[in-house]
């Protein structure tokens, strides 16, 4: 007999909406609330790529 098993379980903090972009910010943000807007640093893949 197959037990049950839990596989996952999702923490999302709750999020005060504060003031959204106008639609082209957002189009070019990806989103409409800036709080979610992250800022990553391009680092070059090392090996194991294709191409």
């Amino acid at each position: 007999m197959m037990k049950s098993f839990e596989l996952a379980e999702a923490y999302i903090p709750y999020q005060w909406y504060t003031t959204s972009f106008s639609p082209m910010e957002a189009l070019m943000a990806g989103t409409m609330f800036p709080e979610l807007v992250r800022s990553y640093e391009k680092k070059e893949c090392k090996g194991g790529g294709v191409g």
